[in-house]
């Protein structure tokens, strides 16, 4: 019998599973909407239901990996620090609570960690030996992998390019500060710009008017990948990585703005960016924390085969 490892993606928004082989074949899929009003509590039986569905199916499962937002202690599983997207969640000791619920070795990392670990086994960054992912979705996460592995820092916050202040003293973000990345690349950011030009817009139709030459939408839509350039040339500049993969929600449109923003970057940064997108969507979080756990039930570091040291 083929050995299989559950690899799960919590956000703000949703949870979504997987059933995944060594080859990163997804045998079953489970998913349900994140319960955000219930809490902590409410979070956690989520994540369960998910998890059970998926095992239901009989196969023999080797692990669990979890990428969630927030800061990760990656070494113990536990959550130490998540924003208001996530309630209560700071604090929580999941990797022992999915063991204790189901007998099973699990790993959790950051969200963003775990989707870059997935894009560097199987997607945009396969091959690359460093780089750095920026993930533009219901709020901005970033990762770092180095040699293959992804880097967390002393307090697991390395590569929280979201909460890197863009503009000193601007909007408020939910983690504090002021004028986070986060409040201006975000999906939600994007929808809020969509609105200041015309009420009821959001995200998605101000790219589609964007992309028909719409005069309002193209200021707006320009004015976002100008602070996406400073935000990679940044990034660029702190890490020196082989590439800035770019994913999320908002990179799923990347066909009608990338071209333009390539141009923009070139102009705004005197940095030579290699920027690429991400292949693998909405699974790369479920593959990554799949690899994960595949990994450290093998005993092996997360490495991909080929990489350069």
């Amino acid at each position: 019998m083929s050995r299989y490892y559950i690899g799960a993606d919590l956000g703000g928004t949703g949870i979504k599973a997987g059933l995944i082989d060594a080859r990163g074949v997804i045998a079953a899929r489970s998913k349900a909407a994140t319960p955000v009003t219930e809490g902590a509590a409410g979070i956690l039986r989520a994540l369960k239901d998910v998890i059970r569905a998926l095992l239901s199916e009989g196969a023999d499962v080797g692990g669990i990996g979890v990428g969630s937002a927030g800061r990760i202690d990656a070494a113990e599983g536990i959550v130490r620090y998540a924003t208001d997207n996530l309630p209560g969640w700071t604090g929580m000791r999941l990797a022992e609570a999915l063991t204790a619920e189901f007998a099973l070795p699990a790993a959790v990392e950051n969200d963003a960690n775990a989707a870059a670990v997935g894009e560097g086994w199987l997607g945009a960054a396969a091959g690359l030996g460093s780089f750095a992912m920026l993930t533009l979705g219901t709020g901005v996460g970033g990762a770092f992998l180095h040699r293959g592995a992804p880097v967390s820092g002393s307090q697991g916050a390395a590569g929280e390019f979201g909460h890197a202040v863009l503009y000193p003293g601007g909007l408020p973000c939910n983690c504090g500060q002021r004028g986070c990345a986060e409040q201006y690349l975000s999906g939600t950011a994007l929808s809020r710009r969509a609105a200041e030009v015309f009420a009821g817009w959001d995200g998605r139709r101000l790219l589609e008017a964007f992309a028909a030459g719409h005069p309002l939408a193209a200021g707006a839509v320009e004015a976002y990948l100008d602070d996406l350039s400073y935000a990679v040339h940044n990034i660029q500049s702190y890490l020196d990585p082989a590439a800035v993969i770019i994913g999320g929600g908002v990179a799923d449109s990347h066909s009608i703005w990338w071209e333009q923003w390539l141009s923009r970057l070139a102009a705004l940064s005197p940095l030579s960016v290699k920027v690429l997108p991400a292949r693998l969507g909405n699974e790369a979080g479920m593959l990554g924390a799949a690899r994960l756990i595949m990994d450290r039930e093998q005993g092996l570091e997360c490495r991909f085969a080929g990489v350069p040291d």
